[in-house]
């Protein structure tokens, strides 16, 4: 029997109309008016879905007066927001203590370190007098963004800045709280995987897959679905994001996760 499932974030169409296809009643939740993914929408909830309470409050007011939400699915960065909702309304899916960390990206750094997890260089930096010395000792390929996850938007590259006092303060401000982290602009790859009871289900060769389990613990995923960001030339790992790929992998596997039924073995076999 089809369930119905809240899809956070409308810029991925493809998962929407999967979800229908396979009898399911998506609900996606987008704060853009116009995003693609409500074109296969049984409902749209407009919400912004880098702010997790307003998410949150969305979801519930929909589950209240509308209709009762089976699950959460998650097709951004973000993992508060899945998190907070999952929590409001006693779903199962990510914990909202998991959510929070994945959330703030120099503790997912930290988190990586301590468990062996090889990792781009990367800094805290609190001043655009910071900035300058950095860009002085590493050159100009580098990138800035706020310590929290909120989105490509707010994503800085340092090679286009005219100004990196105003750079710098913009993604500042973007920060709720105020902390900015540069790293080396690099070109990346995204591998989909799915966690089960710890383990790493995963197209990638061995020591890609073990470095993504490792990963996973380290910030406390055991099951359900991620996506890692890994460097092209060196593969270390910049960013695990416990979301669906757009593309879908895994889907089967991350709808059972999230309405708490058991994955089937098959799930995990693309």
């Amino acid at each position: 029997m089809g369930k119905t499932l809240l899809l956070i974030s409308g810029a991925e169409p493809a998962l929407a109309r999967a979800l229908r296809e396979k009898g399911h009643v998506p609900v996606v939740m987008d704060g853009d008016h116009q995003a693609p993914a409500f074109a296969f929408a049984e409902s749209c909830l407009i919400a912004d879905i880098w702010q997790a309470s307003d998410c949150a409050a969305a979801a519930e007011r929909y589950n209240r007066k509308i209709r009762k939400l089976d699950g959460v699915l998650l097709a951004a960065d973000a993992a508060l927001s899945a998190g907070s909702v999952s929590q409001r309304l006693r779903l199962a899916g990510l914990p909202l203590h998991v959510a929070e960390l994945a959330n703030d990206r120099l503790m997912v750094k930290r988190a990586f370190l301590s468990a062996g997890v090889a990792t781009p260089w990367h800094a805290q930096i609190a001043t655009p007098q910071e900035l300058q010395r950095v860009v002085i000792a590493r050159g100009r390929d580098l990138v800035l963004k706020p310590a929290e996850q909120l989105g490509p938007a707010t994503i800085r590259s340092v090679a286009g800045m005219e100004d990196l006092a105003v750079g710098f303060q913009q993604v500042k401000a973007a920060s709720p709280s105020g902390r900015v982290m540069v790293e080396p602009a690099q070109e990346t790859v995204l591998l989909a995987g799915f966690l089960l009871a710890g383990t790493c289900h995963m197209k990638a060769a061995d020591n890609m897959r073990l470095l993504v389990e490792r990963a996973a613990s380290a910030l406390g995923i055991s099951d359900g679905p991620v996506v890692a960001q890994v460097t092209q030339a060196g593969g270390e790992l910049v960013e695990l994001s416990p979301r669906i790929s757009a593309d879908g992998e895994y889907l089967d596997a991350a709808v059972a996760w999230a309405i708490g039924e058991s994955v089937p073995a098959e799930d995990l076999v693309l």
